[in-house]
């Protein structure tokens, strides 16, 4: 008790000044101040510990509670004018008689006449009560039969409400499916439409080749290639496709096949299968075996003597070494985030991996990206109108202000984000991109059900029906909902629609997923835009917030990623062809293991991951958007399973794009 973790100088001085200025604050007061200030969660212990450092901990024991004020009823008001009163007989004391003062015409009367009075009033009374008992016995039978004729009614309008559903749905599937009819057989066109022309270039290519040609400055010809073999949609590969993925998601072999491509006047897309294969390479042997599992990986049946061919010609070329080492050289350039600026001067901060909104450039390391994967990001959002999709609104108690200025301007015209600024680890801005003002921008964020209880109210919430979300290939209960966000220290409130979403239907909603675009009705679409992006539900929030955590108390102590930081030299003064490319498989490796693995493997080697991971062997099915690469364990029992769960669910977040317009997923076949 009592030991206070590492914490910002600048948080323990927050902490100390608010208890100072208003002693009555609480720990758990404090702890929501922080989050709303800092965006951090500091434990209530921590604070405490703080108080007691600095004598601010309040006096022990029950506060002293306030006397009740007694009360004398006052006197009430004698009543003028009654002439008969009635007393409540105590338990303890004898009944005594009423006290009636009567008129003396009254008492002179005959007993036999009050007698015959009195049960006149008896009988009288008696028929009132019957004929009240009949008048409401009449009102019953009336009610009973009126809510009889609703509840028909009722059943008769659901049953043909349940008959218009069922025949609207009929053609709203049928509609649906003649659409994806009509998709696949557009697509199915212009997928041979482009291999026609892929062919055709080909084929002009190697006409070419075969004719005599002279450059003035380069000494190197056309690649030429007579027969591309596809490979079967259902293949088996290695471990080494993680590898691919992370190069996939850098951009490397893209742009080192560019300026390739650039130097030899071919096309890129006809060429990226035999520069990938180049690349990697260096993880197999020779013989035939390792030979189709390069192929594999390249996605492409390449002959042995094509490829040989193909790097000589490559290797000789020192423009295109250079270009080469100097493209891998800024490919692991890293941006820590990116501040968003608005028309009318705010600014929000949101990380390189995009999870959230920040109010302070000082990010963890640890939700960094490369550039080229952020501007990929950015330029979906910004420029080919696409949502901007994070992982979760900012905070626990209350939405931050930052995040509520997105909310509300980021869909207005002329009010909404004028640029946006790249900027690294080191808060180095290094790239300003101006924005169109009078365009109209989105988002969609998820919301948990433990956020923002006291801000949020819900207006309404539909039904929940089961709907299979594509792009994870998996079947959730969706309904729609509409709530109430408020800003209590703007005083600001807006409402949002979306969808909430649950994976069995006895179970509590798991998350809500709204968009600023209220456009944006469609439940099955918006969780698809969502977890697309973030499929892991409650443990990508899990693990998100505990490296948040482990920044809070331990930023200061962190490092970013670098090459150098990692003893790689990807700058070296003349290296050869294939060392450029080991170097860059191994930079692959390093940043796998940075920003992907379990903590503990960042100090790990190539050797190491190489035996666990890619030597593995894996299998990969290619569907129409996606490749899947089903990952699996060799008979020692690599790579281990709850390192290559963790893996899995840190890639799949990252929406890794081939290039091709199909998506990488990984799946754990032993799942």
């Amino acid at each position: 008790m009592g030991v206070i973790h590492k914490l910002r100088p600048d948080v323990r001085d927050y902490i100390i000044e608010k208890k100072k200025t208003t002693p009555a604050l609480s720990c758990r007061q404090l702890t929501s101040l922080i989050i709303e200030q800092f965006q951090i969660n500091v434990s209530k212990s921590s604070i405490n510990a703080i108080f007691k450092e600095n004598n601010l901990s309040m006096p022990i024991g029950r506060r002293p509670k306030q006397k009740k004020k007694k009360f004398n009823l006052p006197a009430l008001p004698v009543i003028e004018g009654i002439k008969a009163i009635t007393l409540v007989a105590d338990s303890n004391k004898p009944v005594q008689e009423p006290i009636v003062n009567l008129p003396l015409s009254v008492v002179k009367e005959e007993p036999n006449l009050e007698e015959k009075r009195i049960k006149e009033a008896e009988e009288w009374a008696l028929k009132l009560q019957e004929e009240e008992r009949a008048r409401m016995q009449e009102k019953l039978n009336l009610e009973k039969q009126r809510l009889k004729d609703e509840n028909l009614k009722l059943k008769a309008e659901e049953e043909a409400q349940k008959a218009r559903q069922e025949k609207l749905a009929k053609e709203a599937q049928e509609q649906a499916r003649q659409a994806e009819e009509e998709r696949k057989r557009l697509e199915g066109e212009a997928e041979l439409k482009a291999e026609k022309e892929k062919w055709a270039r080909l084929a002009e290519a190697e006409l070419k080749s075969k004719q005599p040609a002279v450059k003035e400055e380069v000494n190197i010809q056309k690649i030429e290639i007579s027969h591309i073999d596809l490979l079967p949609t259902d293949r088996g590969c290695s471990g080494a496709v993680l590898l691919k993925a992370i190069d996939c998601l850098i951009g490397g072999s893209k742009q080192i096949n560019e300026a390739i491509c650039k130097i030899t006047g071919n096309h890129p897309e006809d060429f990226i299968a035999l520069t990938q294969a180049i690349i990697f390479k260096f993880l197999f042997g020779s013989g035939k075996d390792n030979h189709a599992l390069l192929c594999s990986l390249a996605g492409q049946q390449i002959p042995q003597e094509k490829l040989d061919s193909y790097y000589l010609e490559i290797k000789e070329n020192k423009t295109i070494k250079s270009d080469i080492a100097r493209i891998i050289a800024s490919a692991f350039t890293e941006a820590r985030g990116v501040k968003v600026h608005f028309i009318d001067g705010g600014i929000v901060y949101l990380d390189g991996q995009l999870h959230t909104t920040w109010s302070t450039p000082y990010l963890p390391y640890d939700f960094a990206s490369t550039v080229y994967d952020l501007k990929n990001s950015l330029n979906k959002c910004f420029f080919e109108n696409h949502p901007l999709v994070l992982l979760s609104a900012p905070g626990y108690d209350m939405p931050t202000k930052e995040f509520f200025n997105l909310l509300l301007n980021m869909s207005l015209a002329n009010k909404g984000p004028d640029n946006v600024i790249l900027y690294g680890n080191k808060l180095e801005e290094f790239e300003n991109i101006s924005l169109n003002q009078e365009n109209n921008y989105s988002f969609v964020f998820g919301l948990w059900p433990w956020q923002f209880t006291n801000c949020r109210k819900i207006k309404k919430i539909g039904n929940f029906n089961p709907e299979h979300i594509e792009g994870i290939d998996k079947d959730l209960y969706l309904a729609e909902i509409e709530l109430d966000l408020l800003q209590a220290s703007t005083n600001q409130s807006i409402t949002l629609q979306g969808c909430a979403v649950k994976t069995d239907l006895k179970e509590k909603i798991r998350v809500v997923i709204l968009s600023s675009d209220q456009g944006l009705v469609n439940l099955n679409k918006l969780a698809q835009i969502y977890l697309s992006r973030w499929p892991n539900l409650d443990e990508g929030f899990a693990d998100f917030s505990r490296r948040v955590e482990v920044f809070t108390y331990a930023g200061s102590s962190q490092s970013s990623f670098s090459t150098e930081n990692i003893g790689l030299n990807l700058t070296e003064i003349n290296p050869g062809l294939e060392e450029i490319f080991a170097n860059y498989v191994k930079a692959l490796d390093a940043y796998l293991r940075w920003h992907f693995l379990p903590a503990g493997y960042a100090k790990k080697d190539f050797s190491f991951t190489n035996e666990c991971f890619y030597k593995a062997p894996a299998k990969l099915v290619t569907s129409q958007a996606k490749v899947t690469a089903q990952m699996q364990v060799n008979q020692e029992g690599k790579p281990p399973l709850k390192d290559l769960e963790y893996l899995i669910c840190r890639l799949n977040e990252r929406q890794i794009n081939l290039g091709n317009g199909k998506i990488f997923y990984f799946e754990n076949v032993f799942k």
